[in-house]
């Protein structure tokens, strides 16, 4: 039991979009997966979570820039506070995913991006709304490329999660 679990740990197994086999990506790799069975190119899913964390680390150096610009010239203000917690988040999001051997399947990994990103259009898109004459178009055209992304990437890792990994071949259940 202990060295199965050791072994789902080391190698963690996908399920094909296509045909529903699982098997073990090659995790070294930054192209796609392809399935043995059916050669189906599945989704890089740890590349693509890799890929939304260098968009956290992009956040965390504008949202730093800006506190210490804003906090120079304005001092504290409750944006303020907000903006240092959303950056927090987004530190604890990157090392979440980045530490993960299996992003895709990480509950944690999956909710802090989801939590990051949907603070994110709040504090920077949906309290600006408020006020009138502040609107942030750089930032809405960020977040309409990336929310489509993260629900792809999502869907896609709903579809290739494996719920249990399979048996090798001639093994019983005893």
């Amino acid at each position: 039991m202990i060295q199965e679990k050791e072994m789902n740990d080391s190698a963690p197994f996908i399920k094909c979009r296509k045909c529903g086999h699982a098997f073990q990506p090659d995790m070294k790799t930054n192209k796609a997966w392809p399935c043995p069975s059916c050669q189906e190119k599945n989704p890089n899913l740890k590349r693509h979570y890799r890929s939304v964390a260098d968009l956290c680390i992009l956040g965390l150096i504008v949202t730093a820039v800006l506190v210490a610009v804003k906090i120079q010239k304005v001092g504290l203000f409750l944006d303020m506070i907000l903006s240092v917690v959303h950056a927090v988040l987004l530190l604890v999001t990157i090392i979440v995913v980045y530490k993960s051997k299996t992003p895709w399947a990480d509950a944690a990994a999956k909710a802090l991006i989801w939590t990051v990103f949907g603070l994110g259009i709040l504090f920077n898109v949906g309290f600006p709304f408020g006020f009138p004459g502040i609107r942030n178009i750089p930032l809405i055209v960020v977040y309409a490329i990336v929310f489509p992304y993260i629900f792809w990437l999502n869907s896609q890792a709903g579809k290739c999660t494996v719920s249990q990994v399979p048996r090798p071949l001639g093994k019983q259940e005893s």
